[in-house]
């Protein structure tokens, strides 16, 4: 009988959005935003000496999408799209193009005319749209950092807080975190999360104080029927011993490489509820779901997230991924901590760490060894994390150089940049170690592997000196071992022979 009323509620008054795919989620919340995101591509036709740059900025506004199409080249003088043509906009650089685009879900046949021959031509491309960070199988990386997201304003809290009689008791004292702040007053505890928004998190049986601005979060105690999308929040939920708080998961079982969060799936304490872009609202209202915590990709999806707050859950967006400090993201765990009442053992586990981390740190081990990190996307780019990632905050820590001094900051938010294969290989070609990032693509099993995605990684110093690492696909969700990672990479500096915990090397 209960699902039935549920299924009627749903059916009659709650218009649940079901589309999976950015462009087919349509609201009266939706219209009259402006949003900018990213979106990865691929391209095919040409002969591959020009291509345009991935990821692609897509600006969703009163429900129409528009992409800025930058080329390898400035030879591109018009493209055709959909029967429109448009007009370079960038004489002096890279041919650049604002265009309008239908969906993000079907291949988009465009046309570009070229002028770098001796006469004109136009040629014929296919683009295949691709999440910014997360795929179909659930191997997401990290979500991207995008410009349109929730506000905080916690002193306006704060005050709000005071005026109804409460006064602050104390705060979380962090170390490295940027992103998020907590405040306590008594038995209340005031999360604020930068781009996110600001939550209360009341006890159970207690009240929630008047006055409080619109936009404050009510999260009651306890908290026990969690819908986790967000992949990089379970491994420290899991850590501080709040699994059982995480009823449903955004990710299918044979996608998790955290041992704990499948065996879940498989015994059935954790169900599978759908992605964050197509969540299961039946499922998910008859579980009693009481939170929802998602990364920035909901921020793609207004929709999604209004429906989830419309139907009484609250949804918290985690911006981990913005810290750039490799142990200001470990300490989000502090965090987990507070809202699953285990502060404690969060407390314990992120100290434990910190002393691991600072063994290694203490040795001040410079080994001078030149570092690249990077994977080929599938239209034979080279994507490398940029200067002052964590990733490459941890080489450097580890004791390496980060040898692509060029990924420096671009004009959008995200970590990563793509590189013709010429540009890495001026840089990258003779460094001494180079690790294959295997999250997105699979795992390498061999050099051979390496080489057949391009024959000039056959001339690579790191390649003939035998020293080509691979990461193991469960490096991106298991948040919590950085310490074990910058071990990892320690010993690859150090010609250290030991068991890895998310690296192997190559033969």
């Amino acid at each position: 009988m209960r699902r039935l009323l549920i299924l009627f509620l749903i059916a009659i008054g709650l218009s649940v959005v079901t589309s999976c795919a950015p462009q087919g989620v349509t609201s009266a919340l939706s219209e009259d935003m402006r949003e900018t995101f990213f979106v990865a591509i691929t391209m095919e036709g040409g002969t591959g000496k020009a291509r345009i740059e991935s990821p692609v900025e897509v600006t969703k506004e009163d429900g129409e999408l528009t992409a800025k199409f930058v080329w390898s080249s400035k030879n591109y003088d018009y493209m055709i799209v959909e029967g429109v043509r448009y007009e370079n906009e960038n004489t002096g650089g890279p041919s650049t193009f604002t265009v309008a685009v239908p969906d993000l879900e079907n291949p988009l046949t465009i046309i570009g005319d070229t002028t770098a021959m001796s006469t004109p031509h136009e040629i014929e491309y296919v683009i295949i749209w691709g999440d910014a960070a997360a795929d179909e199988d659930g191997s997401e990386e990290e979500p991207d950092k995008v410009t349109a997201g929730g506000t905080s304003d916690p002193a306006s809290v704060g005050k709000a807080l005071e005026a109804a009689g409460l006064t602050e008791t104390g705060t979380l004292d962090l170390e490295y975190a940027k992103g998020f702040s907590v405040r306590f007053y008594g038995d209340l505890a005031c999360i604020s999360i930068e781009n996110s928004g600001d939550y209360l998190l009341v006890p159970e049986g207690g009240s929630v104080p008047e006055g409080l601005p619109e936009q404050v979060v009510i999260l009651q105690e306890p908290i026990d029927q969690t819908y986790l999308v967000s992949t990089s929040a379970m491994d420290p939920v899991v850590a501080c011993g709040a699994l059982g708080h995480i009823r449903l998961s955004g990710t299918k079982a044979d996608d998790w490489y955290i041992d704990e969060a499948k065996a879940a799936m498989e015994d059935g304490t954790l169900l599978y509820a759908g992605k964050y872009r197509a969540p299961d609202y039946e499922l998910i209202l008859s579980e009693g779901c009481d939170l929802a915590i998602e990364n920035t990709m909901i921020y793609h999806e207004p929709a999604v997230k209004a429906k989830l707050e419309e139907l009484g859950i609250p949804v918290l967006v985690e911006t981990s991924s913005y810290e750039d400090h490799p142990l200001g993201r470990l300490e989000w765990i502090r965090l987990y901590g507070v809202l699953f009442d285990r502060q404690k053992e969060a407390d314990d586990f992120y100290a434990a760490q910190l002393l691991s981390m600072e063994q290694i740190l203490a040795a001040k081990p410079d080994t001078g060894k030149r570092v690249a990190f990077f994977h080929v996307t599938s239209n034979g780019l080279i994507n490398v994390r940029k200067n002052g990632d964590y990733i490459t905050k941890m080489i450097e820590m580890a004791g390496g150089h980060y040898a692509l001094q060029n990924a420096g900051e671009s004009e959008n938010a995200l970590s990563t940049m793509n590189m013709q294969m010429e540009d890495f290989y001026a840089e990258a070609s003779d460094a001494d170690i180079i690790i294959y990032n295997s999250t997105i693509d699979g795992e390498l099993s061999s050099v051979e592997d390496l080489i057949a995605k391009n024959a000039l990684f056959a001339d690579f110093k790191a390649v003939k000196d035998s020293q080509v690492f691979c990461t193991q696909k469960n490096l991106f969700q298991q948040t919590t071992g950085a310490a074990a990672f910058m071990q990892d990479l320690n010993a690859c500096f150090t010609g250290e022979d030991r068991d890895f915990s998310y690296l192997k090397k190559l033969n």
